[in-house]
């Protein structure tokens, strides 16, 4: 039994309603989605979804009717908006798109379908993030494969051999032709997170990754890979690990290596990720620490809010949000 059918007792869809209607228009104004206009009324309510508001725009050309849920994310849905509430309220506390559908009783393309417009809307906080002051970095190699591809790409053969429990891997560093991309973390002892899945390790590729994630002049302390050593723009420092050295007065980067301690276990929820959709799961990591104050409750609340807003919905549902964390092609395309 789902469990969108044992929490009837505590709320019903009026309550939702009353809830998302609350939350759309709290910092908006009341207007039309087709043309912006601020001369609506009251039209009526629907008999199939109670609770959720109808109204109509009194502009002259428009003349249409509009509800809470027109042009956002929610639109169109056959599940209610309870399925949605608890959904987003379920991929907070970094749960898979399988067992969310499972806990709901919606088919598993549509629990992952959800979440990936759901994560492109939180990825609307992360758009533009830049740290400064005092900040940390290390690199991390993932594996990350074809996960659900034939060898040529495309669709799945059903008989096709699985590659096994582990990937062999290659010596040497990571690379995205390899299947295991470099992960870069920059952390900022003032406050932020920027977590970037990069093809290689390069210097190129890092410079380019520290001038997207820091901001110029920043003070810079990582390990002494030479990558590292070769930026330019900032107050860098380093400890030598080889040699032993972990931390030399204010010179260290714990920070950036815990991260990695909560990055592991959120991406072996998953069982194996598609190195193309790992972007999208990394910035979503990424929302989920740069708010981690909050509980799960108000950063649902938060992807919601986005998620009714029409202009990021749009957006969302083209995965607009994710190519703009997509660093897989830093050297290729030009980035502002």
């Amino acid at each position: 039994m789902s469990m969108v059918s044992h929490l009837h007792h505590f709320f019903s869809a009026e309550t939702c309603q009353s809830y998302l209607h609350t939350l759309r228009w709290k910092d908006r104004p009341l207007q039309c989605p087709r043309c912006q206009s601020l001369n609506v009324g009251p039209w009526g309510a629907y008999h199939a979804q109670p609770g959720l508001k109808r109204y109509r725009c009194k502009a002259q050309g428009c003349k249409r009717t509009f509800n809470d849920l027109t042009g956002t994310l929610l639109d169109g849905s056959k599940r209610s908006v309870m399925h949605w509430i608890l959904a987003t309220f379920l991929l907070c506390l970094s749960c898979s798109s399988r067992r969310i559908a499972r806990e709901l009783g919606v088919h598993v393309r549509t629990g992952y379908r959800w979440c990936w417009w759901l994560r492109n809307a939180a990825l609307s906080y992360e758009v533009g993030r830049q740290l400064e002051g005092t900040v940390e970095a290390d690199d991390l190699y993932h594996t990350a494969g074809q996960k659900g591809q034939a060898k040529q790409g495309g669709k799945k053969h059903l008989g096709r051999r699985a590659r096994g429990r582990r990937k062999k891997r290659e010596p040497g560093r990571g690379h995205y032709d390899k299947d295991r991309p470099a992960i870069i973390a920059w952390i900022s002892r003032q406050g932020g997170v920027i977590v970037q899945a990069t093809r290689d390790f390069t210097v190129k590729t890092v410079q380019k990754a520290a001038d997207i994630a820091v901001k110029t002049g920043s003070r810079l302390y990582t390990d002494s890979a030479s990558s590292y050593r070769a930026l330019k723009g900032y107050a860098h420092d380093f400890v030598n690990h080889t040699k032993k050295e972990y931390a030399r007065g204010d010179v260290h980067e714990h920070r950036a290596e815990c991260l990695f301690s909560f990055l592991k276990p959120y991406l072996r929820v998953f069982r194996g990720l598609n190195k193309t959709n790992l972007p999208g799961y990394l910035g979503f990591f990424q929302f989920l620490r740069n708010f981690h104050q909050l509980t799960a409750f108000e950063q649902a609340e938060m992807i919601l809010y986005a998620a009714l807003d029409p202009s990021i919905a749009s957006k969302a549902k083209k995965g607009e949000f994710v190519k703009c964390l997509d660093h897989f092609d830093l050297l290729q395309s030009a980035r502002n």
